[in-house]
Formats: C-alpha cells, sequence, structure tokens
C-alpha cells in the first residue's frame, strides 16, 4: 500500500508541474501576442472608418478625397491643363497676381477653367499671413527687417526673402483686410477659399520678443488674426473654407477651432529639408521616446542625418506620436484633417497614402520644394 500512495504522489506532483508548465507557456504567448500587437500599431496604419466625415464639416470641403498643393511655381497652361483633367477635387495654388512679376496673370481664367472641369475641384489660395515675402507687390522699396518695425527677422528655415511679422500691427493686417487687399482680390478672381500659411508665427523667437515689448501674447493675437480673416472672407462669401495649416497645438483652443474649417498638417511622418536638400523621405521619430536619440540619427540615411544635425529645431526633433495627439484631438471636435508629407520614394509614398486614410485623414505627398504636379494616388 505504501508504494501506491507513493506512486500516486508523485503522479499527483507530475500534473502539477505540466499544469503550472502550461500555464507559464499560455501566460508568456499571451504577453507575446501583445507586444506583437504593440509593435504593429506603430508601423501599420490603423483600421479606422474613413467613410463619415467629422460632424460639422462644410461640405464640399468634406466631399475632397483628393488633393494637390502646388505653389513655388509659375502656371504654365500645360500645367494647368493637367490639373483640369486631373481627379482631384481640391487644389491649393498660390495668388500669382500678388507677385510683383505676375500681375497681369490670367488667375481668375484659370480658376473658372478648374471650377468647370469634368470633375470640378475646389480652388483655394495659398496666404503666408505670419510673414511678408519681399516678391509680394505690397512689398515697399527701402522695406527691411526693422523698417517697418513690424518686420522681425528672417525666415528661421531658411526660405530667402520671406520675414517674420508681428502680425498684429495695423498696417499688416491692411494689406489683407483692405477695402481691395488681398483677401478681396482672392474672392474676386473667383477662390472658394483661403489656405493660411505661418501660423506658427506666434513661436518665431523675434516674434515672441516684439511681444514682450508690446505686452501682447503672441498666441492670442494669432488667434484674434486668423478670426479676423475667417470672418472677412465669410462676410463675403458664405460657402467660403478656411485650411489652416500647422500650428496643430491650437487644436485646443476652441475658440480657434471655430474660425477654421479644416486643419493641413505638414511633416506629420516625413520631411525634406527647406531647400529642398533632401527633398524628402526623412521620417520623423515615430514615437516622443525615440525624439533625439543616437538610435533615431543612425536609422537616418546622410542627406537626412545632415539635414537632423543642422537644424536642432526641424520636424525631425518632433515626433508623429506629437503631430497625431492634437490632429486626432481636432478631428473629434469636427474639424477636417489635412495632411502635407515630402517623399519621392514609392514606398513611403505609398505608406503615407495608406496610414493617412486609415485615420480618417486626406493625404498629400510631394517634394518639399513643392514645384511639381504629382497624379492623384488612388
Amino acid at each position: 500500500m505504501r508504494n501506491g500512495r507513493g506512486c500516486t504522489k508523485w503522479i499527483v506532483v507530475a500534473i502539477s508541474v505540466l499544469a503550472v508548465a502550461a500555464l507559464v507557456v499560455v501566460g508568456v504567448f499571451a504577453f507575446l501576442q501583445i507586444r506583437l500587437n504593440q509593435t504593429r500599431a506603430q508601423f501599420e496604419p490603423p483600421t479606422v472608418s474613413i467613410s463619415e466625415p467629422p460632424p460639422g464639416a462644410k461640405a464640399g470641403l468634406a466631399e475632397v478625397s483628393h488633393w494637390l498643393y502646388l505653389i513655388n511655381v509659375d502656371l504654365e497652361p500645360e500645367t494647368v491643363q493637367r490639373i483640369v483633367a486631373s481627379q482631384y477635387d481640391m487644389v491649393v495654388l498660390d495668388f500669382i497676381p500678388s507677385e510683383q512679376d505676375s500681375t497681369d496673370y490670367p488667375m481668375a481664367d484659370v480658376v473658372t477653367r478648374l471650377h468647370d472641369a469634368e470633375r470640378p475641384k475646389l480652388v483655394i489660395a495659398y496666404l503666408d499671413i505670419g510673414q511678408a515675402e519681399d516678391y509680394r507687390k505690397y512689398w515697399q522699396e527701402g522695406w527691411e527687417i526693422g523698417d517697418p518695425e513690424w518686420i522681425v527677422g528672417e525666415d528661421p528655415d531658411g526660405w530667402e526673402g520671406n520675414y517674420p511679422v508681428a502680425f498684429w500691427y495695423d498696417e499688416w493686417q491692411g494689406i489683407w483686410l483692405g477695402e481691395d487687399g488681398m483677401l478681396q482680390q482672392i474672392l474676386d478672381a473667383g477662390f472658394d477659399g483661403v489656405y493660411l500659411d505661418w501660423i506658427e508665427a506666434y513661436s518665431d523667437e523675434n516674434v515672441v520678443a516684439i511681444g514682450e515689448q508690446d505686452d501682447v501674447d503672441p498666441v492670442e493675437e494669432m488667434i484674434w488674426w486668423v478670426q479676423s480673416v475667417s470672418d472677412f472672407l465669410k462676410s463675403r462669401c458664405d460657402e467660403c473654407v478656411v485650411i489652416a495649416q500647422n500650428a496643430a497645438e491650437l487644436a485646443e483652443e476652441d475658440n480657434y477651432l471655430d474660425a477654421i474649417d479644416a486643419i493641413a498638417q505638414e511633416q506629420v511622418w516625413f520631411d525634406g529639408g527647406a531647400d529642398n536638400d533632401p527633398p524628402g523621405d526623412c521620417p520623423l521619430p515615430r514615437t516622443d521616446a525615440e525624439v533625439d536619440t543616437e538610435a533615431y540619427r543612425d536609422s537616418l540615411s546622410e542627406p537626412c542625418r545632415r539635414y537632423f544635425d543642422s537644424d536642432p529645431e526641424s520636424p525631425l526633433h518632433v515626433s508623429s506620436e506629437e503631430y497625431l495627439y492634437y490632429l486626432t484631438l481636432a478631428q473629434r471636435k469636427g474639424i477636417l484633417i489635412f495632411t502635407v508629407d515630402y517623399a519621392l520614394d514609392p514606398e513611403n509614398v505609398s505608406w503615407v497614402y495608406e496610414t493617412s486614410r486609415g485615420l480618417g485623414f486626406v493625404p498629400f505627398v510631394s517634394n518639399r520644394a513643392l514645384d511639381r504636379y504629382v497624379e492623384p494616388v488612388p
């Protein structure tokens, strides 16, 4: 009997050991599966339905699935015809007659052709409301940094001829809001809205300095400035839209979001140098934890590494995770989101379109100079 009990005892022990081992294996497998899913989440596009636009989105803008952003180029007839014949729903173009050497450009005729295309397009005017540009017709002889006093410095990214301004000054705002100002000229040309660049001027160190001197808050002043532009436009054109480029962090300010219809954020996933060197394909850190790490820097190509080292304020020192936090916040508040990334490698281009669309955004990808026509990506 003792031998039988001993045998039974060892069988029970063996079964217990096997049961514990099985639990350990299941636990390890579950842990690995969780980590695998987390890893996939970092590199695979999320599966988010994009069948419905955000609540409150303006009808025409909400129907845009493909858009073109083309500003650093003179619109030759051949390029206009390609845009007319394209499947783009929306086109962002420079207001060419505002350039000193192109005041007679037939902008209204081009806008009409795009409106009358087989696939009609919303035509949006690109405006830099945070910088003075010395090739615009409003630029006066003798202007320079400090004269007038609201021209406060050079472009921090190296764009030649662009100068950040203290945008709360009446003289600057009068250029846009006057009876025959830039905004009225844009409306007269038939544009469907405006695309506002350099809203982030409030963070420029020279703008911050003159803000302290004038005892104003540049962030608050920028919100008021965008509201003024929006009020002027929409009081004269009910269906016109306002798209704000960058400054995604202002998604936390509801009074700012009330003034705009969409945000277009550059360099969410890929960037290029301001001088188009490199023209793109420099991946941002995917997460906050990767920002400015040796591992991230070592992962960059040589041209992208030079860009990373040369400009500590570039988007390569910001994570996609940070941008996406603010963009999804704005999206939840009813704001349409467009993304602008700079890539030429077909795999990167395809990845951006799939990823951006998976988040319910509307992507565009081109070179950093935005001076080349690219066909819509299906």
